[in-house]
């Protein structure tokens, strides 16, 4: 009869750690910290499809401001302007960054962006940073 405690132990234990510390750690990816004011019109809680990055404030001519935050997967990004929120998923672009639904649209390019469509647009020449 082989014993439990026989010369398999150590390469036994070491996967058992392995893979507990795997577990643990994917259980810690997620949502980040709900922000105030984004709220996602297509879910009641938000799943790992949802985590985004910190949420980044853009400064527009006429003193203009609006917020987005892109999600970790880059198929959406959460905005929020004039009061209001908009989830809108990634677009086809040929240069920079696009996202658009329902006749708002937001696109960027390094450091710049513009939004149309949303409460308070255009928002032109915007930058963050």
């Amino acid at each position: 009869m082989t014993s439990l405690l026989g010369p398999g132990l150590p390469l036994r234990l070491a996967l058992v750690a392995a893979a507990a510390a795997s577990l643990t750690a994917c259980s810690t990816v997620g949502p980040t910290a709900p922000s105030a004011g984004f709220v996602s019109p297509l879910r009641s809680a938000p799943g790992p499809e949802d985590a985004t990055d910190a949420p980044m404030t853009y400064a527009c001519r006429e003193g203009k401001r609006f917020v987005a935050a892109y999600a970790l997967s880059g198929e959406h990004a959460v905005v929020q302007a004039g009061g209001r929120s908009y989830r809108l998923p990634h677009a086809p672009s040929g240069s920079g960054a696009r996202f658009s639904a329902g006749g708002v649209e937001l696109t960027t390019k390094g450091v710049e962006a513009s939004l149309d469509g949303a409460a308070g647009a255009p928002y032109r020449g915007c930058v963050t940073g």
